[in-house]
């Protein structure tokens, strides 16, 4: 059984990265969250038309989720950076984990420059998790 992430662990992760950006405060100042395309975001994995999964393993799953937080900007801050975090801690809630010796920084940038069609995010993914 998948399991999914939530938009308040999503809310979560990009608060503590935004305080990671702007220094030590006891609020985060800019929380900046388009609420509607963040949970459109997380409904992408779990997509199923008439029976039909187009994304019908966890590489897929997570290339999806990571691929939809950054492209969209659903935060207006630190998108890149919580797009990453969410996807590894979904795989991580899956059994696995990304290889903390792999190319992230130009993996996500790559992304973001919309680079990778999905199918190489996954193949990307694929290649440098570890299981747990």
């Amino acid at each position: 059984m998948v399991v999914y992430l939530t938009v308040q662990q999503i809310r979560s992760i990009h608060h503590k990265m935004i305080e990671t950006i702007e220094g030590e405060r006891d609020t985060c100042l800019h929380p900046g969250i388009h609420e509607n395309l963040l949970s459109s975001c997380l409904d992408r994995p779990r997509t199923q038309i008439h029976g039909y999964r187009p994304y019908p393993n966890i590489f897929l799953k997570a290339a999806a989720l990571i691929e939809c937080i950054i492209s969209t900007n659903a935060l207006i801050k630190g998108t890149k950076r919580t797009g990453f975090l969410a996807c590894d801690i979904f795989l991580e809630q899956n059994g696995y984990y990304v290889d903390p010796k792999a190319p992230i920084k130009s993996f996500v940038l790559a992304i973001a420059r919309n680079e990778l069609e999905l199918p190489t995010i996954a193949d990307w993914l694929k290649s440098h998790v570890l299981q747990k």
